[in-house]
């Protein structure tokens, strides 16, 4: 023994060792384990065909548990988009919301001020480089001063551009910069009785809104905290008077978007997404194979206006969650994640939201992919664009009073009187 052991504390140590090495070995087979659900819908984030539907998540839920052994992600498959917002809602009611979610952007607001989700704050700030996000997408998860969401994807809204038709109008294709002087020119120029019945049969755009116009002047509905209408305001005025002379240019035709689809209208504004979808093989046959058309950056009244629309989709984490730190793991594995992110982009319709992935050799080759013929939509263009992009404001009766606002507004820009009108509209969205 002696010889063996060297002294006689030896066998004691041996002992420590082998009983700590089968404490570890029963600690193992018997740790608890941990399910995480995750809450999404299956279908496309931005209402477009999508063939793909669980392929990215799958793939990304796949990495997180091989760096977490023991833990389990799970998801209820099946829910459409239609149903979600519904699905998710009853979750919470009942007390059975999942760990982490999917977001929609018009959700956001009621969730982020009902205490549904953790306030991201501390962990933002000691675990995430925020610059690697594009600004926009990352003050979509924020609530006033709080951030209750990580953004996934964005998707910004262009402008479509029916070449062919200015072509045959001797008519350049506007260059991004390009302003709402132009944007009405174009359309005055193209608007006209094409086979001499006396009636319009060829238009300058479709689904431009009032909102549009009103970003193109600079000029939000709401300030951020929802505290202020700016209706009554002279970029307010200037935009939807704008949205007159546009809407006169058409006599008493409502352009409709089957009306570009055949052909016969210059510009219709169109999601990145949208683009992504009917550009390339099957969905261009089915949709827009009849003439030629690009995508370019909406215009605005001065080129240092931001006049993009974007909506981002978010994640969060459920306030009654008790994985926490599991479920802020997985969040940022979706989100901030750049092999996760450049998958998305290759299985998905909008953008990532880091800008380090859409600057990317492999993102310029997927969008090169996407297009079929030479004006390819580059990655620089994108980048320009989420730099021109605005953010929807954040209060919890956002979305009510928008489509307020819409219907009041729509109706009075019909009827044609607008301008008498604003103030009395000013007043119902502030009694809200």
């Amino acid at each position: 023994m002696l010889k063996l052991f060297k002294n006689h504390m030896a066998p004691v140590g041996l002992v420590l060792i082998i009983v700590a090495l089968l404490g570890s070995a029963y600690f193992a087979d018997t740790r608890e384990h941990v399910v995480l659900e995750l809450g999404l819908y299956a279908d496309s984030s931005w209402d477009v065909p999508q063939g793909q539907q669980y392929q990215w998540i799958d793939r990304v839920i796949a990495d997180f548990e091989n760096q977490h052994p023991g833990v389990e992600v799970v998801y209820e498959s099946g829910i459409l988009k239609k149903d979600y917002s519904n699905w998710l809602a009853n979750k919470i009611v009942s007390g059975k919301a999942p760990d982490a979610f999917m977001i929609l952007e018009k959700d956001f607001n009621v969730l982020a001020s009902t205490d549904a989700l953790v306030n991201l704050n501390n962990r933002v700030a000691s675990d995430l480089d925020t610059s690697l996000f594009f600004p926009v997408a990352l003050e979509a998860g924020r609530f006033g001063s709080q951030q209750f969401g990580l953004p996934v994807e964005s998707n910004p809204v262009m402008i479509c551009v029916n070449t062919d038709l200015l072509a045959k109008e001797g008519i350049s294709v506007p260059q991004s910069g390009w302003t709402l002087q132009e944007f009405y020119k174009i359309c005055q120029q193209v608007t006209k009785d094409t086979d001499g019945n006396g009636v319009l049969d060829q238009f300058g755009f479709t689904d431009y809104t009032w909102q549009q116009a009103l970003l193109a002047y600079g000029q939000p509905l709401f300030d951020r905290s929802g505290q202020s209408v700016f209706l009554n305001t002279d970029q307010s005025k200037e935009a939807l008077d704008f949205m007159t002379k546009l809407q006169e240019l058409n006599g008493n035709y409502k352009v409709t978007t089957e009306d570009f689809d055949a052909g016969k209208v210059a510009f219709f504004p169109m999601t990145l997404a949208q683009y992504r979808t009917y550009r390339p093989y099957p969905y261009h046959i089915s949709k827009y194979s009849s003439f030629a058309w690009t995508c370019i950056k909406m215009p605005a009244q001065t080129s240092n206006i931001n006049a993009t629309p974007v909506e981002t989709s978010l994640v969060g984490i459920s306030s009654k969650t008790s994985h926490r730190q599991l479920a802020w793991e997985l969040m940022m594995l979706l989100s901030s994640n750049t092999k996760s992110q450049q998958t998305l982009v290759q299985q998905s319709q909008g953008i990532s939201v880091l800008q380090s992935v859409m600057a990317s050799d492999e993102t310029a080759q997927i969008l090169n992919t996407d297009n079929v013929v030479s004006e390819a939509l580059t990655t620089a263009t994108i980048q320009s664009m989420m730099a021109d992009a605005v953010a929807e404001p954040r209060f919890k009766n956002y979305q009510a009073l928008l489509k307020k606002a819409d219907y009041l507004i729509s109706q009075s820009l019909e009827q044609g009187t607008i301008e008498t009108d604003l103030i009395r509209i000013q007043k119902e969205l502030e009694q809200e």
